[in-house]
C-alpha cells in the first residue's frame, strides 16, 4: 500500500475510533428521571448545561431545536406567564408540546407558508440591542402546508449606536424580511447585595435590561425556574455587569423568607452606575428555631461530561437560597457512573457554616421496580447505590430497599422517600416499595411536595396514614444544578424545628420525629390541645372527644384555602387567615390531624405549579384503639400484590432464592395491611 494512502487509511481509522469513543462516552437523550444529554453540540443543546459565562447572548447561528428556542425567549420577562403555560408536561421543566408553532412573542420574527406563499410578522417596534455584542434574533417559520415548522436564531451585530433597518433572511426561504433596530451603547452597572443588618449576602437576582431581556454577569451561573419560566442567577454579595442604556430593574430575594428587592434605574451612556439593593425578611423562621432542609438536591446529575458544579457553587446556592440543610445527593444517573461520589465525607462539608449545613448524602435509586429513597446524616455510604440497572454491575433488582433503609437508620440516618408518583397506583408511582418498608419499620418520612404531582403525594400519603402508621411530610426539589433550566434548590422546603443548636444530627432527629410542615412559599404553626406535629394525645375510650386547634399562616404569595385535615378529610376552614384562628373539632375515633394550605400560582414559588403547604400530622389515640380505615388497607394490599407480581415477572434476580426471598418481605408487609383491615 503506498504511504500516502497508508495515512489516509490511518487517519479515517483514527477518526473512526474517536467517533465510536464518543458515542460510548456520550449516551442518548432519554426522558424523565436521570435525564441524559449529549454534550456534543447540537441544535438543542447548546443553552441546556450551565455555563460561567454568564449570559449576555449565545454564539449560535441558523436552525435550532425547542429547547434552545425556549430557553432564549424565557430570558424575556415579559412573556413569563405566556411561556409558563406551556409547561407541566411530566416534569414541570419540561413541555407540554414541543412545537414551534406554540411560541408566540411580540419580539419574534415570525413566517407563515400557506399555499406556497411566505409571508413575514416582523415587531412593531424596534428591537433594543447593544453596539459591539450579538444579539440574537428569534425566527420561526410555520409551513401550514406541510405542517413542519422550524425555529432560526441570527446573529445581529452592529457598531454604531443609532435606530437602523436592517434586512435578514433565512435558510429555505426565498422572501427576506426587515427589523427595525435601536441600537444603544453599553454601560456599566455594580451592584452590592445587603440583607436585612446592612450586611454584604448572597442572593437570587434578577436582572431586566432596556432590551427586556434577563442577563447574568459573567462568571456567574444562569438558570431557569421550573414553573416561572424564568431566567435568575444567585450572586455573593456583589456583581458587574455591562448593559444596554436605559431603563434597568434589578430585584433579588433570598429564599422564601424575604421580600422581592427591587429598583428601576436609568442607565446613562458615560457614566458607571453603583447601587445598593437592600433585602428584607418577611419572616424569620430559624428565630423560633425552625430550620428548613431540601431533601433532595443534585449538584452534578444526568451527564458523565458534565460534572463542573463545585462544592462553592453549591455554598452560593444555599446562602442565596437562605437554606439551613441542603441534602445533596450521590447517585447514579443511568448507568454505572455515580455523580459526586468524591464528595461524600459521612459528615457535614467544611465550607457548612452554622446555621448552613451542605452535607453530600446518598440517593438509594431501584430502576423502575421499588423507587427512589433520598437519606441523611450518612457516616458511610450504603451499597450498592442503585440496583436493577441493565449492563452495570448491579442489574439485578436486589437488595430491596428495605436492606438499604434499614441500613442508613443503623447509621442514625434519616430515611424519605422520593417523588412519590405521577398518579396514585402502582403503575404511576415511583415510591413503589414505600408501603412495604413503613409497614417494616424502615422510613421515617415521604417527600408530600416534590418535583412531581403534591394531589398524588398527599393521596398515598394520607392512606397510609389512614392505615395507622406514623409517617412526616417531607419535600425535595430534584433539582439539577449543572443545567440551565431545572428546579431551583429549596423552592420546595421542609422546615423542623428543633430544640437545641442547630446541627445535622439534631434536625435528623426532630425530621423523624415528625416535628416539621412543608412548604413552598406559606408558613405554618400548628397545635392540636397544645400538641405540636409529631406529638401523640392519648383520649379515654368514650366518643365524642373535642379537641382545640390552633394556628396560624403567615405568606407573602396568595392563599386560597386553610383547611383542618382529620384522617384525610377536610373538617374545618379558615376564611380570614391573616390572624391566629383556633377551632374546636369533634373527634370520634383515633385520629391523625394536620393543617394545609393551597394558593395560586406565583412569580416567587420556583419550582410549583401553586402555592402549598402543610404540617406533619398530630396522632391522637382514642382508647388505645389505633387509626383504622378498611378501605385504604385494602387499596394497600391491592398495591402489594401488585408489586409481588412485577417482581415475580419482570424483577431481574441472578438466583430464584433471592426472588423468592423479595417476594417472601413482600407478602410479610402484605399480612400487617391485611390485619390492619381488619381492624386489629
Amino acid at each position: 500500500m503506498p504511504v500516502h494512502m497508508r495515512s489516509r487509511w490511518l487517519i479515517s481509522l483514527g477518526f473512526l475510533i474517536l467517533l465510536l469513543l464518543a458515542l460510548v462516552r456520550d449516551p442518548p437523550v432519554s426522558k424523565g428521571q436521570g435525564t441524559v444529554a449529549s454534550p456534543r453540540p447540537r441544535p438543542d443543546f447548546q443553552t441546556f448545561w450551565v455555563t460561567r459565562d454568564g449570559l449576555e447572548q449565545v454564539d449560535i447561528e441558523g436552525e435550532v431545536g425547542f429547547g434552545d428556542m425556549a430557553r432564549l425567549l424565557m430570558r424575556r420577562r415579559d412573556i413569563r406567564d405566556r411561556m409558563r403555560q406551556l409547561r407541566g408536561f411530566r416534569e414541570r421543566w419540561e413541555f407540554k408540546l414541543r412545537e414551534f408553532d406554540t411560541l408566540e412573542a411580540p419580539h419574534l420574527v415570525r413566517g407563515e407558508i400557506s399555499g406556497g406563499r411566505l409571508n413575514w410578522r416582523t415587531p412593531r417596534e424596534p428591537l433594543v440591542v447593544s453596539a459591539g455584542r450579538a444579539f440574537n434574533l428569534t425566527v420561526i417559520v410555520v409551513n401550514r402546508d406541510t405542517k413542519i415548522s422550524s425555529g432560526y436564531l441570527l446573529k445581529v451585530s452592529e457598531a454604531a449606536v443609532g435606530r437602523f433597518t436592517r434586512r435578514f433572511s433565512v435558510d429555505g426561504a426565498a422572501e427576506p424580511f426587515e427589523v427595525a433596530l435601536d441600537v444603544r451603547p453599553l454601560v456599566r452597572l455594580r451592584v452590592s447585595l445587603l440583607d436585612e443588618n446592612r450586611k454584604a449576602t448572597a442572593a437570587r437576582v434578577y436582572l431586566t435590561a432596556s432590551d427586556g431581556l434577563g442577563y447574568a454577569p459573567r462568571g456567574s451561573y444562569s438558570r431557569i425556574a421550573a414553573e416561572p419560566a424564568e431566567q435568575f442567577f444567585h450572586a455573593d454579595t456583589a456583581f458587574e455587569i455591562e448593559l444596554p442604556a436605559g431603563e434597568t430593574i434589578v430585584e433579588a430575594t433570598r429564599g422564601i423568607e424575604y421580600k422581592l428587592a427591587r429598583q428601576t434605574m436609568q442607565l446613562v451612556p458615560g457614566k458607571i452606575h453603583q447601587v445598593s439593593l437592600r433585602l428584607e425578611r418577611w419572616t424569620h423562621m430559624a428565630a423560633s428555631r425552625w430550620y428548613s432542609a431540601d431533601a433532595h438536591i443534585h449538584a452534578n446529575y444526568s451527564s458523565v461530561n458534565k460534572q463542573f458544579i463545585t462544592p462553592a457553587d453549591v455554598r452560593l446556592q444555599t446562602l442565596a437560597e437562605d437554606l439551613n440543610y441542603a441534602n445533596l445527593m450521590v447517585a447514579n444517573s443511568q448507568g454505572s457512573f455515580v455523580h459526586d461520589q468524591a464528595l461524600f465525607e459521612g459528615k457535614p462539608h467544611a465550607l457548612s457554616q452554622p446555621r448552613y449545613i451542605m452535607y453530600w448524602n446518598e440517593e438509594m435509586r431501584n430502576r423502575g421496580t421499588y423507587g427512589h429513597m433520598c437519606l441523611f446524616n450518612l457516616k458511610k455510604l450504603i451499597q450498592p447505590i442503585y440496583t436493577g440497572f441493565p449492563d452495570t454491575p448491579n442489574w439485578e433488582d436486589y437488595p430491596p430497599n428495605l436492606t438499604q433503609a434499614e441500613a442508613a437508620r443503623k447509621q442514625g440516618g434519616a430515611v424519605t422517600y422520593a417523588h412519590p408518583g405521577h398518579a396514585a397506583t402502582v403503575e404511576g408511582a415511583s415510591a413503589r416499595e414505600l408501603p412495604v418498608d413503613l409497614a417494616l419499620g424502615q422510613i421515617d418520612a415521604m417527600d408530600v411536595l416534590s418535583n412531581w404531582s403534591e394531589d398524588v403525594g398527599m393521596e398515598l400519603w394520607y392512606r397510609l396514614l389512614n392505615c395507622g402508621f406514623r409517617l412526616a411530610a417531607s419535600a425535595g426539589t430534584d433539582s439539577f444544578t449543572n443545567l440551565t433550566d431545572h428546579y431551583n434548590p429549596g423552592g420546595g422546603r421542609v422546615y423542623a424545628r428543633l430544640d437545641g443548636s442547630m446541627t445535622a444530627e439534631n434536625w435528623a432527629q426532630s425530621y423523624k420525629r415528625g416535628r416539621s410542615f412543608i412548604t413552598n412559599g406559606p408558613m405554618l404553626s400548628f397545635t392540636v390541645d397544645g400538641h405540636e406535629p409529631g406529638d401523640e394525645i392519648r383520649l379515654p375510650g368514650n366518643t365524642g372527644h373535642k379537641v382545640r386547634v390552633r394556628g396560624s399562616v403567615r405568606s407573602q404569595v396568595s392563599v386560597d384555602k386553610v383547611e383542618v385535615i382529620v384522617n384525610g378529610k377536610p373538617v374545618a376552614s379558615v376564611a380570614d387567615w391573616s390572624r391566629p384562628f383556633s377551632r374546636e373539632i369533634t373527634l370520634t375515633q383515633s385520629s391523625w390531624v394536620a393543617l394545609r394550605v393551597l394558593g395560586p400560582g406565583h412569580r416567587l414559588v420556583m419550582n410549583d405549579a401553586y402555592a402549598f403547604a402543610h404540617t406533619s400530622p398530630v396522632y391522637v389515640t382514642v382508647g388505645d384503639k389505633p387509626i383504622y380505615s378498611r378501605e385504604d388497607a385494602r387499596f394497600y394490599i391491592d398495591w402489594i400484590e401488585k408489586l409481588i407480581r412485577t417482581v415475580q415477572e419482570q424483577g431481574r434476580f441472578s438466583t430464584p432464592e433471592r426472588r423468592a426471598e423479595v417476594v417472601q418481605l413482600f407478602r410479610k408487609a402484605q399480612e400487617i395491611y391485611r390485619s390492619k383491615e381488619s381492624g386489629l
